[in-house]
Order: structure tokens, then sequence, then C-alpha cells
């Protein structure tokens, strides 16, 4: 008998983004293996009860489920946005503790898509690290800028984390996380990004690139800092496994220059949330 394996996948998202996520939803459901169930945690800003019926239609064909969780929004009151970072960027940092009976989650954004499957993520041995993620690709210097001291430099994009929910539950890693972006409302620059930086820097397993293969990389606009380091980023624009549609070439922007786009709309074309000419370029 071949053992049933069930994957736990943790996006946020708002009434704008459903379709994004659903194009995920699918992207994971057929690159998997048959013997893989996935439970989709969704948390809920305020998602309409049409698109909640329209994602889960999305998934049920595959026997997956969605379970929607809500969060208190005033414990991000005091959270700084942008035009492209909403406050439900910053609703990732609750995960262990709105998932209390779950071990182990991977959080993805929105604006992903996977072209294989990923048990191998699942199944990455962290050690005693908290979560494994990739380096952020934009090499913002951001840990000296943020003053913080750290052994390494290292920065990790937070699109992508593979999360040990427990340990980040022992070691009030939210709470902390929460208190740094209280605290230093004027040192973030990306956002929860940021913060999470802040607290968990040196704590973290750098994944391949591949599994967060993010917009500076795929468009190739910017170099890696070690030969080490590009020769990575050269394998993973070969073969991505994971599209991380960061930045500014969103494929649903009329603008967009993404090599990936079209498997992007190939995707979103499969879901219920078929795309208009007219509003494409939204």
């Amino acid at each position: 008998m071949v053992e049933q394996r069930s994957i736990s996948i943790v996006s946020s998202s708002n009434e704008a983004f459903v379709p994004h996520l659903a194009t995920l939803f699918l992207s994971l459901l057929t690159t998997k293996q048959t013997n893989t169930t996935f439970h989709f945690y969704v948390i809920d800003d305020d998602i309409s009860l049409r698109s909640k019926f329209l994602l889960n239609r999305t998934v049920g064909e595959f026997n997956a489920r969605i379970s929607y969780v809500t969060i208190d929004p005033t414990d991000f009151s005091g959270a700084v946005e942008s035009d492209r970072i909403p406050q439900t960027a910053y609703y990732r940092i609750s995960i262990p503790n709105l998932l209390k009976e779950n071990k182990r989650a991977i959080y993805m954004d929105c604006d992903m898509i996977t072209l294989e499957d990923i048990e191998a993520l699942w199944e990455a041995d962290l050690g005693e690290q908290l979560l494994g993620a990739v380096e952020d690709a934009g090499f913002h210097d951001r840990l000296e800028k943020m003053g913080i001291e750290s052994e390494t430099d290292l920065y990790f994009n937070s699109g992508l984390m593979v999360m040990d929910l427990e340990k980040w539950r022992e070691e009030k890693i939210t709470e902390k996380v929460l208190g740094f972006i209280e605290n230093n409302p004027g040192k973030l620059t990306f956002h929860d990004q940021d913060a999470l930086n802040a607290i968990l820097h040196g704590r973290w397993l750098e994944l391949d690139p591949r599994w967060n293969a993010q917009t500076y990389m795929m468009l190739q606009e910017k170099e890696h800092p070690t030969i080490q380091g590009q020769a990575r980023w050269d394998e993973a624009i070969k073969k991505p496994a994971v599209i991380h549609f960061c930045g500014h070439a969103k494929p649903w922007n009329a603008d967009s220059n993404h090599p990936f786009k079209e498997n992007y709309f190939d995707i979103r074309g499969k879901t219920f949330f078929p795309i208009k000419k007219e509003t494409k370029s939204l």
C-alpha cells in the first residue's frame, strides 16, 4: 500500500488576490504525486462568499480541502504598508499561533506558481533551524541597514517559508517579530520581511534558489555577489521549481516581460477565475 502524505500550505489573501491564489493552488495540485493530499489554509481578509465558493470548486476536483482562518487586524494596525505590500502580507507572522495543532507548514505568497512537485520542500530537514527559505535576490544589505548584529549577512525572502511551527511557538517567535514591528516602524523598508529577518537571522536553513525563483534572478537584473551563488542561480534559471512573480513583473500587468508569464495564464485559465481580455492588464 502506498503511504498517503498530507501537506499543509498557508497563504494570505484579500478579495482582489483570490484569482492568483486559485492559480497557485491549482499549480500545486497538478504537479503533486498521486499519494499526496493538500490541506490549504487561507488567512481570510474579507474574501467574498462567491470567491470562496469558486476557490473551493477549483481545489475540490483534486480531493483537497481549504480551511479559512481569520485574524484580528488590530494586531497589525501600526504596520507599515505600501501599494504593493498590503496589511495582509504581515499575517504570515501569526501562522504558528493560528495553526496550533500543526507541527509544520509551508507558507507561500499568492504571486507564485509551482512547476514541479514540492514534496522535497515538505520533507526538508531543518535540523535545529526555525525555517527553510531562499536568499532574497535583491541584496539590499538589510541587516546592516537595520543595525542588526549578525555573524552572516544572509537575508531571506519571506515569500516561501518552510516553517517549524512547534519551535516557533516554543520560542515565541511571532511575539518577538510583532514586538520588533511595533518598536521599529522606521526600519521596515521591506515590511514583514525585514522584521522576520531581524529576529530570525542565523536561525534559518538556506534552500536552493529554484524553490523561490524571484524576478530579479529570472530577468537577470542582478548578479549574485559570489561565484558559487551565481552558479546556483544559473541552474535555477534553467530549471525553476517555484516561480515567484515578486516585484514589478507580475504576469497580469500589461507591461510584464517575465519569461514564465504564459505559464501563469495557462494555469489561471483552468481555474474558475477566467481572464477577460479587458482586465488582463489589471
